[in-house]
């Protein structure tokens, strides 16, 4: 069963109003009452949805979730090979670039990024098979997938913030799909014929 469409316009607005105050002011100093008056909606509605700021910041990446699974199911369905989840990730994280910058660093972005995390992982429950994932154990597979995910993210951010979301991408298979060359891996891990 759907989403009652009031629900949803409510839980937009509320949405809509936190990204409109993290692109005017610091994460820490919006309150709840903020929140309240840039949305025009009141104190009841916003606690019949949402427990805190925090928890509306967590469950506002709901529409991400709902981005990378039906972009997913849209390329199973198509047997499309072009834009996949994980592009369509890197292209959502470049369109809301700004609020990420205004939330690094503090409470926001502790939040942002586990909620993330989180989403990330539960697409990617949902879509791998149940088992071990070529000889590894699955949730291992899984926060691989997110860790290097994390790792790219921050590394655009932080090095190369003019790249396009595509390029990242790229980066980011490499990585995931290539790995890096065993000798990067030579100051970390002994060889058997070293031991």
């Amino acid at each position: 069963m759907g989403i009652d469409r009031r629900v949803a316009r409510t839980r937009t607005a509320l949405y809509d109003a936190l990204v409109a105050l993290i692109r005017r002011k610091d994460y820490a100093a919006i309150t709840v009452e903020d929140i309240l008056a840039e949305a025009n909606v009141g104190r009841s509605t916003f606690y019949a949805h949402f427990t805190s700021k925090d928890d509306l910041l967590q469950r506002s990446l709901d529409r991400l979730r709902d981005l990378l699974v039906e972009v997913q199911q849209g390329q199973a369905s198509s047997h499309a090979a072009g834009w996949d989840p994980a592009r369509a990730l890197f292209e959502h994280v470049s369109e809301y670039a700004d609020v990420q910058a205004a939330l690094a660093g503090g409470h926001g972005g502790a939040v942002l990024r586990e909620a993330v995390d989180k989403v990330l992982a539960d697409v990617l429950r949902q879509a791998m098979s149940a088992g071990p994932v070529g000889g590894l154990p699955r949730e291992l597979a899984i926060q691989h997938v997110v860790a290097t995910f994390n790792t790219t993210l921050r590394w655009w951010f932080e090095h190369r913030p003019e790249m396009a979301p595509a390029e990242v991408d790229a980066l980011f298979r490499q990585l995931l799909l290539c790995g890096l060359p065993a000798e990067s891996a030579a100051p970390f891990i002994v060889s058997a014929d070293q031991a």
